[in-house]
């Protein structure tokens, strides 16, 4: 996992890798469903929301020593 962690830094430094988190990270956990949303649209929301979390905190992984 360490490989992973170490390669997700490297590309969240580049112009190109922020632009992309940054959009990904906007656009799902800005996303806000109507209240009449079926369970489904709400999971499914949540797993989206979980892999950007994960994204996140394996760059914080990466970075340490």
């Amino acid at each position: 996992m360490n490989q992973v962690a170490r390669a997700l830094v490297r590309l969240s430094n580049t112009p190109d890798g922020k632009v992309v988190l940054n959009y990904l990270t906007q656009t799902i956990t800005n996303r806000v469903l109507a209240p009449q949303a079926s369970n489904q649209e709400l999971w499914y929301l949540e797993g989206q929301r979980a892999f950007i979390a994960t994204l996140h905190h394996l760059i914080q992984q990466g970075k340490q020593p």
